[in-house]
């Protein structure tokens, strides 16, 4: 997957500016969608390499198992042509022979699979890496967008309320003054209460005629006088 192309693809004859939101969310559309179709792709592709791995490994076993043969035949004849038994000794190694031409042609056939296998493995290796790359630069991409669609949100909500930094501070303001001013009006309240309950305990006593508060009367005042004039 190519990310310019797909670039190129989503913007390509150009785009108003009104319509740049509506390209992005095409856009990162589009690559999810190479994204997921690359997956598919390289999937597919080892399962096909596992096909050829498995081929490969059967010509292998399968040259292991000619080469045995040839070697086993080999002393066969050897040991035929000791025993002046040279009839089946030309037999044994035009039975060789047969078995040499087998080996060489599955030689050249697993020689080219070895390498078409190893190529294919190191290209599905590339790609799944290419793969996890582009991952990860989408999620940057979506990322970012979100952090953008934040900040507009924000800016929006900021410019249709008027809420400046100013008029924050001014609002914190008011509401804190309204605050002390109930504060107030409760310890007013309770001063009040607490001087009503005063009042009436000093009535209290008064009626009781132990009040605290000295009173003077015409007569108190001549008793004093007439204490005075006594002691002198």
């Amino acid at each position: 997957m190519s990310i310019l192309r797909s670039i190129f693809q989503a913007i390509k004859g150009g785009a108003s500016e009104a319509g740049e939101a509506i390209v992005d969310s095409n856009l990162i559309r589009i690559l999810e969608q190479d994204i997921r179709d690359d997956g598919k792709a390289i999937n597919n592709a080892k399962q096909s390499l596992s096909n050829l791995k498995s081929t490969e490994i059967s010509l292998k076993r399968k040259l292991e198992s000619l080469s045995q043969d040839i070697s086993d035949y080999e002393t066969k004849a050897v040991s035929l042509l000791e025993s002046g038994n040279e009839a089946l000794a030309i037999e044994t190694a035009e039975r060789i022979a047969e078995i040499e031409t087998d080996f060489n042609e599955t030689k050249t056939e697993y020689d080219v699979l070895a390498k078409e296998v190893s190529d294919l493995n190191k290209l599905i290796k590339n790609r799944v890496k290419n793969l996890e790359k582009n991952k990860r630069e989408l999620e940057k991409v979506k990322t970012v967008g979100e952090l953008q669609k934040a900040s507009a949100s924000i800016n929006s909500n900021l410019s249709s309320t008027g809420s400046t930094a100013n008029s924050v501070k001014d609002s914190l303001a008011r509401v804190k003054e309204k605050q002390q001013k109930w504060k107030d009006r409760q310890t007013a309240g309770e001063w009040m209460e607490d001087e009503s309950q005063a009042s009436d305990l000093d009535k209290k006593l008064a009626d009781a005629g132990v009040s605290g508060t000295a009173t003077s009367s015409a007569s108190s005042v001549l008793e004093r006088l007439k204490a005075k004039k006594t002691a002198s």
